[in-house]
């Protein structure tokens, strides 16, 4: 689980429910997400992935990891294995097309400024779902909604309580605008390297992580990923804002 960051305004809070799921699970991130992607894929091109297959596209020398992700996502009901399939028997498991099927999981808060430590348990604060199909905005199994708190992205017309809609990833490009976790503190910023840092005296250069807000009042946080734990939660794909007639 990828917590929150945020200032008064500034932080997002993950659910550990899944979408999809009928019991308490984090949400999926990182590898165990690109796993998941890669089974659908090989079933999309009638070649199931094997565990070797995967290990390689993910870089992973030994398969070990690779089990253990797929252990972790038969249980939380994701994929299921054929014993009759050999080495090609992971699966994922087609969800059920009910009202959730069609609907996007708001997951918690995320905020638009400082990075705050994350605080409680979002969800009985907010609504379990959008009622839009996720497909609108990509793959239905990697896209969710974070609730803005701050205003540090008002310029790029990102304000405080629009529902960010998220593409969970665990890369962006220079320049896109990402849910960011800053050691276990989460925010929403426009995602900015590594880069060489300025050389200070004889001492060599730093590869750090730009953050950019879009609103003048707030300085760009430069991070030394050597120094924090720094996590791509996602990419942000839309914006739905709620109007309110006065």
């Amino acid at each position: 689980m990828i917590p929150p960051t945020a200032d008064s305004s500034d932080q997002y809070h993950t659910d550990p429910t899944s979408a999809g799921s009928q019991s308490a699970h984090p949400p999926l991130t990182g590898n165990r997400l690109q796993v998941l992607e890669l089974l659908r894929q090989g079933v999309r091109q009638n070649r199931p992935a094997t565990v070797r297959e995967i290990a390689r596209q993910l870089g992973l020398s030994s398969p070990a990891s690779v089990h253990r992700h797929l252990r972790r996502l038969e249980q939380m009901g994701l994929i299921e294995r054929d014993p009759a399939a050999g080495s090609r028997n992971w699966q994922p498991i087609q969800q059920q097309q009910d009202a959730t099927s069609s609907a996007i999981p708001v997951v918690g808060r995320i905020a638009a400024g400082e990075p705050i430590e994350s605080a409680g348990d979002a969800t009985s604060r907010m609504d379990a779902t959008i009622p839009i199909d996720p497909k609108t905005f990509g793959s239905a199994a990697t896209i969710v909604a974070l609730q803005i708190e701050g205003m540090s992205m008002r310029d790029a017309g990102i304000l405080s309580g629009d529902l960010a809609i998220v593409r969970r990833q665990p890369t962006v490009e220079n320049g896109e605008i990402a849910a960011v976790s800053i050691d276990g503190e989460g925010t929403l910023k426009i995602w900015r390297g590594p880069h060489e840092g300025e050389e200070v005296g004889p001492q060599k250069t730093v590869r750090s992580v730009r953050l950019e807000a879009a609103n003048c009042g707030f300085e760009t946080m430069e991070i030394d990923p050597g120094q924090h734990r720094v996590e791509v939660f996602g990419k942000l794909v839309g914006i739905i804002r709620r109007f309110e007639r006065h």
